[in-house]
């Protein structure tokens, strides 16, 4: 008979060593959410898992790619092409057993920010402003404590975010920014930022006094900053209008940076009648949320990421495969 040994008095002994057996109860009991399941996700998720968390919601639109190997750290070379919210919550499945993990394949947007709505406290991290920008207006508008996160080539940051102090859109400005497709990351700056995002996550979960500063470290430089931001009185967000929580018209395909791949829009469809439709054509992979076929990742809410040449070609497949 196996021994179940999570849950064991000994397994976070070293942990309540320092916290104390009060405070782990306080993170047992809690409940965190994760947007972006890339670099800072991965590494982020399964340090909350191992210092006990054990309830998650977890959330990222995309699938692994070969890539994302050397630094997304919950996924494998199986992995590859599969969504990586359902990849990611096998593999935190494999490390708890007990943990309730909710996963949303999903693009996170101002018409389902909602997900969040249980959350105690959300990390940052995502990959793109216009996400991070909707997540700020949400946290803010429901007095929502979140911990920005962000890293790219050697540089990182960190800044848990308050309902009464300054907001993200106080520092950061709506521009075109560099990506990691662009100029590349190392995976020691991700692991890095993202065990700092945790730390903060856990003091504040067992009622620590956390300041709001924005933390800034180069692995390269060896160099570690404690920067103070100011509350911006110009800001929207911080004056009340939260522009970024108004639904705007999406567009139907949008092309991933430097991939080949393109997330092509569509309405909700009923995946248990698709696939019967393909499994006579071709071999079908099916996890409960998404479906693969062929050059195809579809997703219940109808969102397909496809493979391709250009856009006309995403859109051809997205017609003949799935329909309009």
């Amino acid at each position: 008979m196996p021994v179940r040994w999570w849950g064991c008095c000994s397994m976070h002994s070293r942990q309540e060593a320092v916290w104390g057996k009060e405070a782990h109860h306080k993170i047992k009991n809690s409940i965190v959410a994760v947007l972006g399941l890339g670099g800072l996700g991965t590494v982020a998720t399964e340090l909350l898992v191992r210092a006990g968390v054990e309830k998650l919601i977890i959330i990222d639109r995309d699938v692994v790619e070969e890539s994302n190997l050397s630094r997304q750290i919950l996924y494998a070379a199986a992995d590859i092409g599969r969504s990586k919210a359902m990849a990611a919550k096998e593999r935190l499945n494999t490390i708890n057993p007990g943990a309730i993990i909710a996963a949303e394949a999903i693009h996170f947007d101002a018409g389902n920010c909602t997900t969040l709505e249980t959350a105690e406290i959300v990390l940052d991290c995502t990959d793109n402003l216009q996400t991070r920008l909707v997540l700020n207006d949400y946290c803010r508008k429901n007095n929502k404590k979140w911990i920005y996160g962000a890293a790219i080539k050697t540089v990182g940051y960190v800044m848990p975010i308050f309902p009464e102090g300054p907001c993200v859109r106080c520092f950061l400005k709506e521009v075109q920014l560099e990506t990691c497709e662009m100029v590349g990351v190392l995976n020691t700056v991700t692991s890095s930022i993202a065990a700092l995002q945790v730390q903060i996550a856990l003091e504040l979960l067992v009622g620590k006094n956390v300041p709001s500063y924005l933390y800034q470290y180069d692995v390269d430089a060896k160099s570690f900053q404690t920067l103070t931001v100011r509350r911006n009185l110009e800001c929207p967000a911080c004056a009340g209008t939260f522009e970024y929580l108004i639904p705007k018209a999406e567009s139907k395909v949008i092309a991933f940076c430097s991939s080949g791949r393109y997330e092509v829009w569509g309405r909700m469809k009923n995946l248990h009648r698709i696939k019967e439709q393909w499994a006579g054509i071709d071999h079908v992979q099916d996890d409960g949320t998404t479906m693969r076929f062929k050059n195809i990742l579809l997703f219940a809410d109808g969102r397909a990421l496809i493979k391709a040449n250009s856009e006309e070609e995403a859109l051809s497949a997205y017609s003949r495969w799935i329909g309009n």
